[in-house]
Order: C-alpha cells, then structure tokens, then sequence
C-alpha cells in the first residue's frame, strides 16, 4: 500500500465511517432514551444526538485534508 492509498484510506475513515458511526450511535441512543427508558424530553433528545454531532465535529479536518490532497496530486501530475 502506497502512501497516497493510505492517506486516501484514511480520509474516507475521517469523512464516512466516523460520522456514520455516530449516526447509528445516536439512533441507537435515542430509541433507548424514547422508548426503552420512556423520556421523551428535550434534554433525552439532546443528548442522543451528541454523538452524531461529535462525529461531524471529528470529520471536518477530513474535509479540507481531503481538497488539500487533490491539489497535492494533481501538481504532482
């Protein structure tokens, strides 16, 4: 594996696997809070969704890292 592969493998962990992850955390938080545990307040739903938006939190250097390794390939063609 080339070091492009491993970078480009990398950038797709930051920008797809790690938020959607985080979905299925926070659904899965949220179908406890709601109908597992019965509390349907704001705050329950609030802090189901924590997760997902730390997700989206992480994966934002991904996306500049992956437009700077564009610009990065294709001066090196």
């Amino acid at each position: 594996m080339t070091m492009q592969q491993l970078r480009d493998r990398m950038i797709q962990y930051l920008t797809i696997t790690i938020p959607l992850g985080t979905l299925i955390v926070s659904i899965l938080a949220l179908c406890y809070f709601m109908w597992w545990n019965g509390d349907h307040s704001t705050g329950a739903l609030i802090y189901s969704l924590i997760p997902f938006i730390m997700g989206i939190l992480i994966s934002i250097p991904g996306w500049f890292w992956k437009r700077e390794a564009q610009k990065h390939d294709n001066k090196q063609k």
